[in-house]
């Protein structure tokens, strides 16, 4: 005996319609208007630590008003600079243990990274932060000054919404990640640079291929006789491609390539 129901339309509320869209692409955007129903944000973004014990933090994810260029451009300068970059590891690492960390901060005229939020009109920001398993991530999200500073009432709608997005984005890298990898072996980088999406348009075709053998775990060596290059040839065109794409290793390459997905 069985019984048959008859068919039930699936939820479609905000947070189920949020939570469908996770490993899609416009993610980041329906992130970042879901949050704005608490609060004004004029952008968000995302650093990423793949192992905390070898800490090489990447933005891999960002929506807002502020184009995909100076987003790079900011992450660059903030991950270039060590006191910047450990202040980023610091947050995170207070959230050991598995909680989350929810941090309200505005910039003093002093501070090393004032000129940047001065330049692109910003005034204060939340940052959320977290970190389980090695992996660690602090997501920002950042006030206008148009918008003016975040109210009492404004805050506490943040504490309500910010835990939820916080963990999907975690779960869009979980999801995502291996799938980045998988791509980036099947030439994904290759592909990025021809469809000249974002920061991978700035390679040239070897750039790309040596970027793309990384992500195989090719060595030097191997991406040399692969190449038909010498291994200096190889050295010299990692150091060229992960300097356009603000990169150190072939994981945060791949953790880029999550932003690129499509």
């Amino acid at each position: 005996m069985s019984d048959i129901f008859p068919p039930t339309p699936l939820p479609r509320d905000e947070i189920t319609e949020l939570v469908a869209t996770v490993t899609q692409c416009g993610f980041a955007e329906r992130l970042l208007a879901y949050v704005c129903r608490a609060a004004d944000i004029a952008n968000f973004g995302t650093f990423y630590v793949a192992d905390m014990n070898r800490p090489e933090p990447v933005l891999s994810i960002w929506a807002g008003e502020m184009s995909g260029y100076w987003f790079n451009r900011n992450a660059q300068k903030i991950l270039a600079n060590m006191a910047l970059m450990q202040s980023i590891l610091d947050r995170i690492e207070a959230a050991r243990g598995g909680g989350l960390m929810i941090e309200r901060w505005r910039p003093a005229p002093d501070d090393q990274i004032s000129p940047i939020y001065v330049r692109d009109g910003m005034i204060e920001r939340v940052t959320v932060s977290s970190y389980s398993e090695r992996v660690g991530f602090q997501s920002f999200f950042l006030r206008s000054e148009k918008s003016g500073w975040f109210t009492d009432t404004e805050m506490e709608r943040l504490q309500q919404v910010l835990p939820l997005a916080h963990e999907l984005i975690g779960l869009r890298h979980r999801i995502a990640g291996a799938t980045a990898f998988a791509r980036a072996a099947s030439g994904r980088v290759t592909d990025l640079r021809l469809r000249n999406a974002g920061a991978f348009g700035a390679l040239t075709a070897r750039e790309a291929e040596v970027c793309d053998l990384a992500l195989q775990g090719k060595s030097v060596a191997g991406s040399a006789l692969d190449l038909g290059v010498s291994e200096n040839t190889v050295r010299t065109l990692r150091r060229r491609a992960y300097g356009k794409l603000g990169v150190s290793s072939a994981t945060q390459i791949a953790t880029l390539i999550l932003n690129a997905m499509g």
